[in-house]
């Protein structure tokens, strides 16, 4: 039950694997709501509205998107695949709820930042796994700069989504961040955000280091933690890099490494 007096967000939380994707696009399925907020850039709104209305393919879809960021064929493929169920059933919650308005509330500066860090990364994690040691001030400027963009862009996550969610009685917010920020700062603007797990998905070393800076900042995180996570998630990588599947490497990982809760760089569970 919501606090009296403010209106209830529901938050479907999602992850970047297409499981939850195809469990999110069947939770949407069955609801019903008013409005729909999807995690993709904001300027992306008016062509998943034509999609939703047939009007364009799902491969021009795309094309927009990549035309809008500006994005290599990589990295939209990586957005496809954490998107693709919950495109595919867009077209049917029209059907389904004509009145339904759609949102995409990303800015759009932010997204294309997060994917060069990204990029970043990814030239990080090569280097790492060909050199001896870790080189611990690297992935301190990578994950500060990180958490500032987290920063900026969740400030206008909640700009985006506030202004217009307060027209609906009934809306749903598809978020895949760390949620208690998100929460907190809806909270502020008078939103109750319920957050809604669909399945448990247990964090990569990576994930658990970035949600402690995010608590407690990255200058009050030792090198010794940092080099034990960095290590578990080139261990990680082992298995994302062996598999075709992101989905069947991270169930391997977990089965086989059996992540604990006592080790806090080791892995974390949601919820």
């Amino acid at each position: 039950m919501g606090v009296v007096g403010l209106l209830t967000v529901l938050s479907l939380i999602i992850t970047r694997f297409s499981k939850a994707s195809s469990m999110a696009a069947a939770w949407l399925s069955r609801k019903r709501y008013q409005a729909l907020f999807l995690d993709l850039p904001e300027d992306l709104t008016s062509f998943v509205r034509k999609y939703m209305g047939e009007e364009i393919s799902e491969v021009e879809l795309w094309r927009s998107y990549g035309y809008l960021t500006g994005l290599q064929e990589p990295f939209i493929n990586v957005m496809r695949y954490r998107m693709n169920h919950i495109i595919d059933v867009l077209p049917r919650l029209k059907y389904k709820m004509p009145e339904l308005e759609v949102y995409c509330y990303l800015d759009l500066k932010c997204h294309i930042e997060a994917s060069r860090l990204s990029e970043k990364l990814l030239l990080l994690e090569t280097r790492e796994r060909v050199r001896k040691g870790i080189k611990i001030s690297e992935w301190r400027e990578l994950m500060h700069d990180e958490k500032e963009l987290a920063r900026v862009g969740l400030r206008r996550t909640i700009e985006n989504i506030s202004e217009v969610v307060k027209k609906y009685s009934k809306s749903t917010v598809l978020y895949g961040s760390f949620i208690k920020p998100f929460k907190d700062c809806m909270k502020s603007k008078g939103f109750i955000v319920e957050p809604i797990y669909l399945q448990h998905y247990w964090r990569s070393p990576l994930d658990i280091l970035r949600i402690m800076i995010w608590i407690r900042g990255v200058e009050y995180i030792q090198d010794e933690m940092f080099t034990r996570c960095v290590k578990g998630y080139l261990k990680y990588l082992d298995y994302v890099i062996s598999s075709d599947d992101i989905d069947v490497a991270h169930d391997k990982w977990v089965s086989e490494t059996k992540p604990d809760h006592s080790s806090p760089c080791n892995a974390g569970v949601l919820p």
